[in-house]
């Protein structure tokens, strides 16, 4: 049992909260934009950023306008909503690079804590709800609420304000300040009119042996909403098609589980699949993952690690998970944080004719961007390539623009405002 239990220790990741090393292994990254003189938070560095020719950075806004950037979605008016880690909301208009703060949400943001998700309702603005993911300031030393919670929007444009007074809980559970991953994607899918949310597992060192030997763990257990993704309508309500609604004891809102760190949640319309980002383990044999989400998936963690090896073992495979659309192996380290399939848009350039449909993902850690082209008949990405690499600093969120750019967030790497926050976007300029 010693063995078994220093196996696990190793297996899990210490990231708190940011998808960074251990503690011990200080992260203070700078932001890796091309350099534009016009941006006085860039520095020549930047210039070192590495991308296919005919491919450039633009910066959007920097950490003058955002501060501890977290998530970003778009509305029909091209403008990105933004969410900050110690709850600020803005609304960013990316042709004019101007910014204005949309409102601000009281958040507890002790250790890996604060606002993470945000989603606009696909009817916006004509339904001016926004949904935010973030922590309830009230908790007790021993525990904290993850709160999901919708808002209306008054005002149109750049007069936008979140009206405060309006905020409805669709949901929240409680969580272990001591634990780690505490997840936070949202997903409002246009088709089902229904709300996705990711939740991390949440696990802490201290309880390693339950981690490790307790099928019924938080990210395995029916009745924990941790370690899960939800499936929620916009008001709070489960669907009756969820695939554990009608268990006994289980939660009705859980539409997939066994997941570690699930970072990002992203929809393609033309496939219809749903994608999420996930952090994976710390030893160099684990891997760093994206899945396709489907109701009732069990993808195995803490049992298992990639497709179905064995936590504890390292060399048996077991049965009865399902094994991610994508993996690659952490090695020295890992930490995938975005991932979308690139679509043009009717609206700008877009990419070349070589990157439509194809895959691509940002791993904060390796502070690169890849892609991949998915195969017709398999539906699933082939290996890999460099797209950007060559930066100081990595990607926290990745997501496609409605102008055809590819936007990605950079922060500074630790739980605190930084020089290094901004926006930015990759465009094709031949």
């Amino acid at each position: 049992m010693r063995i078994k239990a220093a196996i696990c220790v190793m297996a899990m990741d210490a990231r708190v909260g940011f998808p960074h090393p251990q503690p011990t292994m200080p992260f203070r990254p700078r932001i890796f934009l091309a350099l534009v003189a016009t941006l006085t938070w860039l520095s020549p560095a930047f210039a070192e950023v590495h991308l296919p020719p005919g491919f450039s950075v633009e910066a959007v806004v920097g950490p003058e306008i955002v501060s501890e950037p977290m998530d970003l979605t778009f509305a029909p008016d091209g403008s990105a909503w933004v969410t900050g880690r110690a709850g600020d909301l803005w609304r960013i208009d990316t042709a004019a690079h101007t910014s204005h703060r949309v409102g601000r949400v009281a958040t507890d943001v002790s250790g890996d804590r604060g606002m993470h998700g945000v989603a606009l309702h696909p009817d916006f603005p004509r339904t001016p709800q926004v949904f935010l993911s973030y922590h309830a300031t009230q908790h007790s030393p021993s525990q904290y609420r993850a709160r999901i919670a919708r808002f209306s929007v008054v005002g149109e444009g750049a007069a936008s304000a979140l009206d405060s007074a309006s905020e409805t809980t669709l949901i929240e559970w409680v969580g272990d300040p001591a634990g780690q991953h505490v997840g936070g994607a949202l997903l409002a899918h246009p088709v089902e009119r229904l709300l996705y949310v990711s939740t991390g597992e949440n696990n802490q060192n201290s309880r390693i042996k339950q981690y490790c030997d307790d099928p019924e763990n938080k990210a395995q257990s029916l009745r924990d909403l941790r370690g899960k993704v939800l499936r929620i309508g916009f008001d709070g309500s489960i669907p009756t098609n969820n695939p554990f609604a009608h268990v006994p004891d289980a939660q009705a809102a859980i539409f997939t589980r066994g997941h570690r760190q699930p970072w990002s949640l992203d929809y393609d319309a033309l496939t219809g699949l749903i994608l999420e980002a996930e952090n994976g383990g710390d030893l160099t044999d684990d891997y760093d993952e994206v899945n396709s989400i489907v109701g009732g998936a069990n993808f195995g963690w803490p049992r298992v690690y990639g497709d179905g090896w064995s936590t504890t073992s390292r060399t048996n495979r077991i049965d009865g998970f399902v094994s991610p659309w994508f993996s690659y192996k952490r090695n020295t380290g890992a930490s995938c944080t975005g991932a979308v399939i690139y679509r043009p848009s009717t609206a700008g350039p877009g990419f070349p004719a070589k990157y439509h449909g194809a895959f691509f993902y940002c791993d904060f850690a390796r502070k690169t961007i890849r892609s991949a082209s998915v195969d017709a008949t398999t539906g699933k990405p082939g290996e890999s390539e460099p797209f950007l690499q060559g930066g100081s600093a990595g990607p926290l969120a990745l997501r496609l623009g409605p102008d055809g750019a590819l936007y990605f967030i950079t922060h500074g790497g630790a739980p605190a405002a930084s020089t290094n926050d901004g926006i930015a976007r990759i465009v094709w300029k031949p």
